[in-house]
């Protein structure tokens, strides 16, 4: 019995451990609804910006939608389509009469053609009129051409055989020279592949020297082995390649010997030679004669005139009224052809103006449906974001009530920060910190308060214990002062 009352606590401690506990969790309690208060207040305020950006992008939308609705009404797209007919009937009329000037001016150019060629006619006709006097005198101006013209062709038939003479003998020289040519181009080919042999071993050497490098304290003697004997080659080659021109240069002394030598065998049937062939060409021009005279001979029987002054102009006159004729047609051709050319090319320009018309509509019912679309996205978007404002201007003015009854519940004073409220002394988003700080530094003082008021007294155990005991929570140098990092 007497070892249970000495275990038992006194009531009277333990109802006093019940108020201190009951005292701070009520302390507590406050505490945490101060905190809701205060953060409802600030969220509040923050829907309250929210809201009013809301309202300032609804207000830009209604007018974005009036301009549109505007733009799309009956009486504007009614102006529009008179519009485009008007200036669709004169692009028409105007297309008409453009044709009808370039058919009139075509016209007035194809006769301006005509009159032309016809004054032509006319003053040649007139100019070919001629009377006995000026044929005889033609004809006799013809006749002296037609010596002079034999002369000509009689000296020009000399100098083409002096010519033909000298050309045998360039040809022979040319002959030898192209002989002498291929000698010395496959003597050059074997001296340059022999060349290319001696370059390929010394880079062969300059390979097996550079791989050598890297063990340069054992290979010393052979590289310096190597070096002298590329050296010894290259002498060698060299030595050879004296040999070889000057053997090439008795070559080409013998061979330019030996056709000196040729050619004086070869002036001896060179004279026979000339004299066959022009024998031969004396034959065959008076072959070419009699063929010449039959030929004309028939033409006086065909025509039945035997006078070769009156064929010769009769021949002449034909002949001009069929160049005439040949000359209009080919004109007549050209003209078609150029305007066969003019029709496809615009053919061609008035189908490819189609195939643009098409596709330039094509893209602008397309930009018109991705501009609806995007138009239908952005009011979603718009919706969306405004039911999120309006929650979140439901919450920051929950938020700044709770503060603002924390503040009150725990007797804060705001003179401090009056000067800077001025006639707004209602807690809002703007001057929220101001008021969290007053917070925060009340519960401080009261926590110390308690805490130096329980060691005063010296209980057994205290209200905050150190390890319980709330400390200012100092946010990170981040948060107190943002700064943007270096680009670098």
């Amino acid at each position: 019995m007497a070892y249970r009352t000495h275990h038992t606590p006194d009531e009277r401690e333990l109802e006093i451990l019940a108020r201190t506990e009951l005292s701070r969790l009520k302390r507590q309690y406050r505490i945490m609804e101060n905190d809701r208060a205060a953060c409802a207040e600030d969220a509040r305020l923050q829907l309250r910006s929210h809201t009013n950006m809301i309202k300032h992008l609804e207000y830009e939308k209604a007018e974005l939608v009036l301009h549109i609705k505007t733009a799309n009404s009956k009486t504007f797209l009614r102006e529009d389509q008179e519009m485009e007919d008007k200036l669709k009937c004169l692009l028409e009329m105007q297309s008409k009469y453009n044709d009808m000037i370039k058919n009139e001016k075509e016209e007035i150019t194809e006769l301006d053609v005509q009159i032309d060629k016809l004054t032509k006619e006319v003053t040649s006709l007139k100019m070919k009129v001629q009377t006995d006097t000026q044929l005889r005198d033609i004809a006799e101006k013809r006749q002296k051409t037609i010596t002079l013209l034999e002369n000509r062709l009689d000296v020009t038939t000399k100098r083409f055989n002096s010519i033909i003479a000298t050309n045998m003998v360039i040809r022979d020289e040319i002959e030898s020279a192209l002989k002498e040519r291929a000698q010395f181009t496959a003597l050059w080919k074997k001296s340059i592949g022999q060349l290319n042999t001696g370059k390929q071993i010394i880079n062969d050497l300059i390979e097996q020297s550079t791989i050598a490098f890297n063990q340069r304290d054992d290979e010393l003697n052979t590289i310096q082995a190597l070096r002298e004997r590329g050296m010894r080659d290259l002498k060698t080659h060299v030595s050879e390649m004296c040999e070889l021109r000057r053997t090439l240069d008795n070559e080409l002394k013998l061979q330019e010997f030996l056709g000196i030598k040729g050619q004086h065998r070869e002036m001896t049937d060179l004279n026979a030679k000339r004299a066959a062939e022009k024998k031969a060409r004396t034959e065959e021009k008076q072959t070419m004669i009699a063929h010449y005279k039959h030929i004309l001979q028939t033409i006086k029987e065909f025509t039945g005139q035997q006078e070769i002054d009156k064929l010769t102009a009769h021949f002449i006159k034909q002949e001009e009224e069929n160049f005439a004729l040949f000359s209009y047609v080919n004109e007549l051709n050209d003209e078609l052809e150029c305007l066969q050319s003019r029709m496809v090319q615009l053919t061609a320009a008035t189908q490819q103006e189609n195939v643009l018309n098409e596709h330039r509509s094509k893209e602008q019912t397309e930009t018109l449906e991705k501009l609806k679309e995007e138009l239908e996205e952005q009011t979603a978007l718009a919706d969306e974001a405004e039911e999120r404002v309006k929650q979140c201007d439901d919450i920051l003015e929950k938020l700044l009530k709770g503060i603002d009854s924390l503040f009150k519940a725990i007797r804060c004073d705001n003179s401090p920060i009056l000067e800077l409220l001025g006639d707004n002394e209602q807690i809002t988003i703007s001057n929220i910190m101001l008021y969290l700080g007053i917070i925060e530094k009340r519960i401080t003082q009261m926590f110390h308060k308690v805490y130096w008021v329980d060691r005063a007294t010296k209980s057994q155990q205290l209200r905050l214990d150190e390890d319980k005991r709330p400390r200012l929570k100092v946010p990170t140098i981040k948060y107190i002062a943002p700064t943007q990092p270096c680009a670098l």
